[in-house]
């Protein structure tokens, strides 16, 4: 009977229950790896979508390139100097989505601000308002000797006196379009330092006047 009995006990082994695996990767491991792989999953979607939205965003607003800046005219007539000067006011519609341009002008000041709008010589520039799709362009000319007082002077007296150097540093030039979207560009270092001579000019003016 003790026979049996020991024989019996000594077949009763302890059974080791493996999980199953892939490539040394056990099933709980994996299941995080799966829960990873959900959240990237949903992140990438996300980020698909903001991409799409933003991309579908951009294309629906207008888009140009402005120049504003001091130019010389040199006539293919072959006549000499003094060759006239304008202030060149010139956008390209950069966008897919057409735009028509209805005015141009300025902006000046930080807290109190003024705006201009900015005649031109009719007979060199383009029409105004004017339809420009994509790579078009268009140019409106601004005579600086059309006066008997030079439009830089003119300009300054009017727009940047007395506080000139918060005026040149705050001035940007404008591009209206008939939606209402406004162009702005600071103009360039040549028309700015042109203003600046003018304002120069006319404080050393006001000092030496009585």
């Amino acid at each position: 009977m003790s026979m049996s009995y020991a024989a019996s006990a000594a077949s009763i082994l302890p059974i080791e229950i493996v999980e199953p695996s892939l490539f040394g990767i056990d099933k709980s491991q994996w299941e995080i790896i799966n829960g990873l792989a959900n959240w990237l999953s949903a992140f990438g979607s996300i980020a698909a979508a903001c991409v799409a939205l933003y991309l579908a965003n951009k294309s629906g607003k207008p888009s140009a390139a402005v120049r504003v800046g001091h130019r010389i005219v040199i006539a293919g007539d072959g006549s000499g100097p003094p060759y006239p000067e304008y202030v060149v006011f010139n956008i390209v519609n950069t966008g897919d989505r057409p735009i028509r341009v209805s005015q141009i002008g300025w902006r000046i000041g930080l807290f109190r601000k003024r705006y201009a709008v900015q005649l031109y010589d009719q007979h060199q520039s383009s029409r105004l308002p004017i339809e420009l799709t994509h790579g078009q362009e268009a140019s409106w000319f601004v005579p600086l000797q059309a006066r008997e007082e030079p439009w830089t002077e003119y300009f300054a007296k009017g727009m940047l006196m007395p506080d000139h150097k918060t005026s040149l540093l705050t001035i940007r030039a404008q591009v209206f379009t008939s939606v209402g979207h406004i162009f702005e560009v600071r103009p360039e270092k040549n028309l700015l330092d042109h203003l600046e001579k003018a304002c120069q000019k006319l404080a050393t003016e006001m000092k030496t006047s009585p």
